[in-house]
């Protein structure tokens, strides 16, 4: 960590700490909001999901020189280890001043108030992600050196109205000593066996919005997430969830070094990079730089088998991302923030997740691209889309989809289109078809009940009254779990949990039954 005059950036950030929390317990305390209603009213900042509020745990981690991140699970003494009770975010950065934790657990706490080198700058990030999840949170910090503080927020005392002083104020209590968690205590002494010696660990307790309802989900889900949101930042900080390294994907698929771009022979073809400066007229003296990177991918490329398309169980491990980042993808200092899919010229259809753009722009231009205080989506004023214009991004993007079509016509020329046979419709079809000298009839899969119409399946179809061969009914069960598969990870939040837990439940089920193979049932993606 470089710095200057003797003093490395981490001292030179403790030092900005301790002079912005002198000053703050200088200043009148009049309050601009009723505390209660407030904090409340901020646990519906709208937040996408869990994963965008854990990444603004992750920015402050990246943001305070850590080489490691990990989101740790606690249990809390359950038995059951499928959900988790106490996330922490625990990174090895600077760490903060006593003086300073406090402040940091307010809303609009931070030194680096309107500072555009990093990725916050309004001090919001902190306790509006950690409320949005659950009621409670402790902030513990170390810096190099020093003995662990920690303070802690719990909205159940807030309404309880323990938080007010004598005058009737709300004020948050100093920072104490403390301790740690045991399972926090346990990740440490594993993963820093010469001593874990500053940092900050954020504990979320009294979950009571939690998107998924297993620790296997949110693993899934976050790994995934953070591998694109975190790409060009990953050489600079390691992130881990529950254990598990987060790999980097870059989302255009050019980047030698990031997973899944060596997956098979297919590879991303990109045009040439464009640089615009803009100067910020909101901010005076501000100047920025977008940048616009494109490629296009071959239509085989998110297929396993590549004489097919990327349907059902064909799909490879590219195909989600092809599909959460479908549209113009934006960065700001190389963090992933927001994709959008319909700009005032052109509006990405399905076909079109075969052309990749970016559009990559400094926190010098926030107001332009009016980034909002989450980080998690851009509303783009009309001087940047007319400077995209000028940069020829609508004719960049008519380009990618012209080469995706002669790809797709010389594909057909070649090997012509072939359907998906691992398809449920296709198997249900061939499963009632019988031998050509009886009439061909069509038995439905499904019926329902005459008196309460509840769906219940068919006892005429072959699946269900013992005619369908071992075979046939093989592929249809991997069918059937490949739908199902699919369709978890085309959807967010708690339907795609569900769907995962009912996977998991099932699978269960079958083991104690005596089905041992069901785990590979569930991961097998081929017919």
């Amino acid at each position: 960590m470089a710095g200057v005059d003797g003093i490395n950036a981490a001292e030179t950030v403790l030092i900005a700490q301790r002079k912005y929390a002198d000053l703050k317990h200088r200043q009148s305390q009049i309050g601009l909001t009723i505390p209660e209603a407030f904090v409340h009213g901020i646990r519906h900042i709208g937040y996408r999901s869990n994963v965008d509020a854990i990444a603004e745990l992750i920015d402050n981690s990246i943001q305070a020189y850590s080489q490691r991140v990990d989101l740790v699970f606690g249990y809390d003494g359950s038995v059951s280890l499928k959900k988790p009770s106490q996330p922490a975010v625990v990174d090895d950065g600077h760490g903060m001043a006593p003086e300073m934790l406090r402040l940091a657990m307010m809303w609009g706490g931070t030194h680096r108030e309107n500072d555009r080198a990093g990725l916050g700058r309004y001090g919001y990030g902190l306790p509006s992600s950690a409320v949005s999840i659950g009621r409670r949170f402790t902030i513990v910090s170390k810096v190099a050196g020093g003995q662990l503080f920690a303070v802690t927020l719990d909205l159940d005392a807030l309404d309880a109205g323990k938080y007010r002083n004598s005058a009737g104020d709300v004020a948050l209590p100093s920072a104490r000593r403390a301790g740690l968690p045991a399972f926090i205590n346990e990740y440490l002494r594993r993963t820093f066996p010469e001593g874990w010696h500053s940092g900050t660990i954020v504990v979320i307790e009294k979950l009571d919005r939690l998107d998924w309802a297993t620790t296997l989900g949110m693993r899934i889900n976050l790994v995934r997430h953070f591998g694109v949101t975190y790409h060009k930042l990953a050489k600079e900080t390691a992130i881990h969830v529950d254990g598990h390294r987060v790999l980097p994907i870059d989302p255009l698929f050019l980047t030698p070094e990031c997973e899944f771009f060596l997956l098979d022979e297919d590879r991303a073809q990109s045009l040439d990079r464009i640089d615009i400066k803009v100067r910020n007229p909101a901010a005076p003296g501000q100047e920025g730089q977008i940048s616009l990177r494109y490629a296009w991918l071959p239509p085989s490329f998110g297929a396993i088998d590549k004489t097919r398309d990327a349907v059902g169980l064909n799909a490879n491990a590219r195909f989600p991302i092809l599909k959460d980042y479908h549209g113009l993808i934006f960065s700001r200092n190389g963090r992933i923030i927001d994709v959008q899919s319909r700009v005032p010229w052109t509006v990405f259809i399905n076909n079109d997740r075969y052309i990749r753009v970016e559009v990559e722009f400094s926190a010098s231009l926030d107001e332009m691209f009016g980034v909002t205080t989450t980080k998690q989506q851009v509303s783009v004023s009309t001087a940047v889309w007319h400077a995209l214009r000028e940069a020829g991004l609508p004719k960049a993007i008519e380009q990618l989809r012209g080469k995706v079509r002669s790809a797709k016509l010389e594909r057909r020329s070649v090997g012509g289109q072939r359907q998906d046979p691992t398809g449920l419709e296709e198997i249900f079809k061939r499963l009632v078809q019988v031998p050509s000298h009886r009439p061909v009839r069509t038995v439905p899969l499904l019926t329902r009940d005459g008196v309460s119409l509840d769906l219940r399946p068919s006892d005429r179809h072959p699946l269900f009254n013992g005619t369908a061969s071992k075979i046939e009914t093989s592929r249809a069960l991997r069918a059937l779990v490949g739908q199902i598969i699919n369709r978890a990870s085309s959807s967010g939040g708690r339907r795609r949990s569900d769907y995962e837990c009912l996977l998991e439940d099932w699978s269960d089920v079958l083991t104690r039954t005596g089905i041992t193979d069901a785990p590979q049932i569930l991961g097998s993606t081929d017919e």
